[in-house]
């Protein structure tokens, strides 16, 4: 078995079996997962597999970087060889519980000895009597020590110097339920210590210790985590009263801290106390009185009185908080000196950034008068950095800007003039790559993060689509805010209490601020880029979704009111008309073909892809139509996209009402034709373009959505349907549903569908049983078949020997969902585990439930790979034969084809284009359907897996041909 690329975890482990089995390939497995991830295990385990491959440059390179960034329960023994292999005079490790080891190679323990400093103070090493090693154990302190340095000679030992800086590091979240404190916390290159985390109250008094000490199970992003669960009851905390800061043992406070475990407490004793002073009882004493308290739990959506503020510009700061991520930081101080205004001013505050690197950088900026530096000593997360950079000067505005963002020329104006456009409007934000409800071009999906030059050309654009536009917001998004300073004098400050190291903490801003009377507005004429989540780590998600909760439990309703500006969208308008001024930069003159196909991607959206890769090559422009369910609910919409990568989501025009408007926009196109590749999910006035455009269309068939209102020819017993007459099809979907995402008869589709096709000026089929069936049905069309692939081209065939336990591997390919034989493939698994067969089932790629097909010990399983992975996974599962057990008649199978370049002769069942391939090209074994799984696994143990062009057998309809 191999992993698919992207599931770390399979791959690791993989790694491992393989290492322990002497496979050369274990080195690849554990370079990849080292690449992206950096785990011990698979640093050891790449160096030793170079070492067994006599690479020791490789070795040494591998075990220093394992030696350097991770705690060592125990060192390899591998250790010294590799360290002899490269002449080096010795190691050093340091363990999890702060012991360092030095090991010097024979012949080097001479005076004088290795020299060990920490963060430059010596170290006592003490020597064994052999004296080839020496250990040291550091002082309590040295969790926030940054590096410990081994020397013999003047020269450095493997290993040295240790980051001592990233092995303490501590990765966690921390929130409070009903009084208590909880969460999880670990150390990702030092997994085997306990984090202990200090409770520390603000007040500066004693606080108290906790040990996470039992494993649990969080999301999380990195392979092999072993977060710990911590908890500490109320009562061992009704002592304090405030926000509790929770800090790991190198200072650092978890992600989530501060947080204020008697917040909602003591919030609900003052609230009863205030009413109780607004309505006292008879003969208890009163206060002064407090006017209008009848809602304490002010609904989020409320305005107040419109604000006012003066019309004069103020000069401004840029407050800009950094902690690490120090490319990402100077790219964005470089892209704000490259074009800042004599009124403005750059304010820096360092969060105490862990990488000394930072801070270095920053001081050299700032000696250099280019921005204003202010470095905090400890760690207090964003809402606290921000309220530092925007309290330096009590009469500028100012712009909270993060570290990871690049700005074009001239955004600071434009942001002022927006903000000063009316005297109540208090915060201005434009747009953005990632900024939620002001990301551009999609709202809903990631969007590429562009580079300076892709920013500027971005925000020309919006510039020119959207100049002088405003659009209420419910709330500013924080990576890029200009907030006016009246608004701000009378809001206050971001509360930093509350929302730990931030998200949340600008929407909170934002509604204290609706309710004083302050406007909140997008910028659509200026766009910013924005990298974005890069402060949090693993624990991002848990911070996300514990601040959102505190939001909505300060302004109830918080939730509804995003959601009904995301559903009533009043930046879709000016998202089309950046998207159409795009649309513009891509016009070449050259005239276009458009592609009609659906959204669900597999092999029709590989044929589209290389369809507009060779209109390209034509000198033509691939313009590709998508479906997608209109904003209103009761239609759909058409998608343009500049070829198959799109990236102009919202060029989207509903069907039939605004089809002048989009031809109006293709005609300018030039389009010679269209190609209609699947009509799934549109609606049908598509074929109305044509006529406006006056344009042919031609019909290409990738499955049988023509004439199958489920598409696959699949029918209620999940197995191919015979193709009834029509009652049959009636009772077939009356029974089952259909998969078209419409509720259209039979009758009623292949009517349809025979005008359709009638006007098609050719229709275009892979295969020539795909001919036979459309002839079948619609005998007024004659198809032409066109073959996607050229299978005469492909490699002969090389199996991998039976290995040598008589396992036959039988290597399965692609998205195994029922049409494609998922229930099949289970059968044989279970059959295969039942009689105890030498047969294992490997799977390159899903299925619609791998668990159960896992429970049967006989199928491992690579997880989802990239197209262009999939030939070498499966030619890296060794398998002797691949099996494509589709229950349906495919009309093409690129699957098919991976499994014969990676040198396979496939088994498959004799229906549908598959079938006519094999049998063409004489390069596997058919079978009939509805084998039984017993009958399937026995012919699977009995093929030989011979070389096609030396006359291998081919079983046809179940009996054998020569």
């Amino acid at each position: 078995m191999d992993a698919a690329p992207g599931d770390a975890n399979a791959a690791l482990a993989l790694a491992t079996l393989k290492l322990q089995e002497n496979d050369p390939d274990a080195g690849r497995l554990f370079a990849s997962v080292s690449a992206a991830h950096d785990v011990r295990e698979a640093w050891i385990g790449l160096a030793i597999a170079h070492h067994w491959q006599a690479d020791s440059q490789s070795a040494g390179q591998a075990l220093a970087h394992a030696l350097s960034r991770h705690a060592m329960t125990a060192v390899p023994r591998v250790t010294d060889s590799i360290v002899r292999s490269l002449e080096a005079p010795g190691w050093c490790a340091l363990n999890p519980t702060g012991v360092l080891t030095v090991r010097l190679m024979m012949g080097r323990h001479r005076r004088p000895g290795p020299i060990a400093t920490l963060d430059g103070e010596p170290l006592a090493l003490r020597a064994e009597r052999d004296g080839e090693r020496h250990s040291a154990r550091l002082p309590d302190h040295w969790r926030r020590a940054r590096a410990i340095r081994v020397q013999l000679d003047g020269s450095d030992l493997l290993g040295s110097p240790v980051d001592v800086s990233r092995i303490a590091r501590v990765e966690g979240f921390v929130d409070s339920h009903d009084g208590d404190l909880h969460g999880w916390a670990w150390c990702p290159n030092n997994p085997d210590d306990p984090p202990v985390l200090s409770i520390l109250p603000g007040d500066g008094s004693a606080g108290l210790t906790v040990t996470a000490s039992d494993y649990t199970t969080v999301a999380t992003t990195s392979p092999l985590a072993r977060p710990r669960a911590f908890r500490v009851p109320p009562e061992a905390l009704r002592r304090f009263a405030g926000p509790l800061r929770v800090c790991a043992a190198n200072g650092r406070a978890l992600t989530g801290s501060p947080v204020d475990p008697s917040a909602e407490r003591r919030s609900a004793e003052a609230a009863s106390r205030i009413i109780a002073e607004r309505f006292p009882a008879p003969g208890t004493r009163t206060g002064p009185a407090i006017p209008d308290l009848e809602n304490l739990g002010v609904p989020a959506h409320i305005t107040g009185t419109p604000a006012t503020s003066g019309y004069r510009k103020r000069p401004v700061d840029v407050v800009v908080p950094v902690y690490g991520e120090l490319e990402l930081t100077l790219a964005c101080l470089d892209s704000l000196l490259k074009d800042l205004p004599s009124w403005a001013q750059i304010l820096v505050v360092d969060d105490a950034s862990p990488d000394p690197r930072v801070a270095a950088e920053l001081g050299k900026l700032a000696a250099a008068k280019r921005i204003k530096l202010f470095t905090r000593p400890v760690n207090r997360g964003f809402p606290g950095t921000a309220n530092f950079g925007m309290s330096q000067s009590p009469a500028r505005d100012v712009v909270l800007l993060n570290s990871d963002t690049l700005v074009p020329p001239g955004w600071l104006a434009s942001l002022r003039d927006a903000a000063y456009a009316a005297p109540d409007i208090g915060t201005a934000t434009p747009f953005s790559n990632n900024a939620t409800i002001l990301s551009y071009p999609s709202t809903e999906h990631p969007n590429a993060i562009p580079d300076l030059d892709d920013t500027v050309h971005l925000d020309a654009l919006a510039q020119r689509a959207n100049f002088g536009c405003l659009v209420d917001i419910p709330t500013a998004v924080g990576f890029c805010t200009y907030i006016k300073r009246d608004c701000l004098n009378a809001t206050g400050l971001l509360r930093d209490d509350v929302f730990g190291q931030g998200y949340g903490e600008e929407n909170d801003f934002c509604i204290r601020a609706r309710h004083l009377g302050w406007r909140h507005v997008a910028v659509p004429g200026v766009f910013v880029a924005h990298v974005g989540g890069q402060s949090f780590g693993s624990a991002k998600q848990h911070l996300i979704t514990r601040n959102l909760r505190k939001l909505n439990q300060l302004h109830p309703g918080y939730d509804a009111l995003v959601a009904d500006f995301i559903k009533a969208d009043p930046m879709a308008e000016p998202r089309r008309r950046l998207d159409l001024a795009r649309w513009e930069t891509f016009r070449t003159g050259a005239p276009s073909v458009l592609l009609v196909t659906h959204g669900r991607g597999g092999g029709v959206q590989r044929h589209v892809a290389e369809r507009a890769a060779a209109l390209r090559a034509e000198g033509k422009r691939p313009i590709v139509l998508w479906p997608v369910a209109s904003r209103q609910g009761d239609g759909r919409d058409c998608v343009l996209g500049n070829g198959p990568e799109g990236g102009t989501p919202n060029l989207r025009f509903a069907v039939p009402g605004e089809l002048d408007a989009l031809a109006a926009i293709l005609a300018v196109d030039k389009p010679l034709r269209a190609e209609v590749h699947s009509m799934i999910g549109h609606d049908h006035g598509v074929f109305d373009l044509f006529r406006r455009l006056t344009i042919p269309y031609s019909i290409v068939v990738h499955d049988y959505a023509w004439l199958c209102p489920r598409i696959n020819l699949v029918g209620v017993d999940r197995h191919y349907c015979g193709e009834p007459d029509l009652p049959g099809c009636d009772g077939c979907v009356a029974d089952a549903g259909t998969m078209n995402d419409e509720d259209t008869r039979p009758r009623d589709l292949r009517e349809r569908s025979a005008r359709e096709l009638a006007g098609a000026a050719a229709v275009i089929v892979p295969s020539d049983d795909v001919a036979i069936r459309i002839r079948r049905h619609f005998p007024a069309i004659e198809p032409q078949v066109r073959y996607w692939e050229d299978d005469s081209a492909v490699p002969p065939a090389e199996p991998s020997p039976v290995a040598e336990d008589g396992v036959r591997r039988v290597c399965v390919v692609g998205a195994i969902g029922i049409e494609k034989g998922y229930e099949v493939l289970l059968a044989c698994a279970r059959d295969a585990a039942n009689r105890g067969l030498r047969l294992r089932f490997h799977l390159v790629g899903h299925s619609c439930d791998d668990d159960r097909l896992l429970a049967t010990g006989t199928v491992r399983i690579t997880g989802r790979y990239e197209e262009h992975a999939a030939v070498d996974l499966i030619r890296r599962q060794q398998a002797q034969l691949a099996w494509l057990p589709a229950v349906w008649p495919e009309t093409w199978s690129y699957t098919l084809t991976q499994a014969w370049q990676a040198g396979l002769n496939v088994l498959a069942f004799d229906i549908g284009a598959v079938a006519e391939r094999i049998r063409r090209a004489e390069r596997g074994w058919l079978c009939p359907l509805g084998l039984s799984p017993q009958a399937l696994n026995d012919r699977m143990l009995g093929v030989r897996p011979l070389v096609a062009d030396r006359e291998a057998p081919l079983f046809v309809g179940g009996r054998r041909q020569g």
